[in-house]
């Protein structure tokens, strides 16, 4: 279940990094740093 929640934050970060937001990316990258480091 945790995978797929990820899977679905890596896309949501693929789809902001096109449009440039770095708040947004840079808050995605830290949840998917925390989660894959439980």
């Amino acid at each position: 279940m945790e995978e797929k929640y990820i899977e679905e934050l890596y896309r949501l970060l693929e789809k902001v990094e096109k449009e440039k937001d770095s708040e947004a990316m840079a808050a995605l990258r830290w949840v998917i740093f925390n989660l894959e480091n439980r």
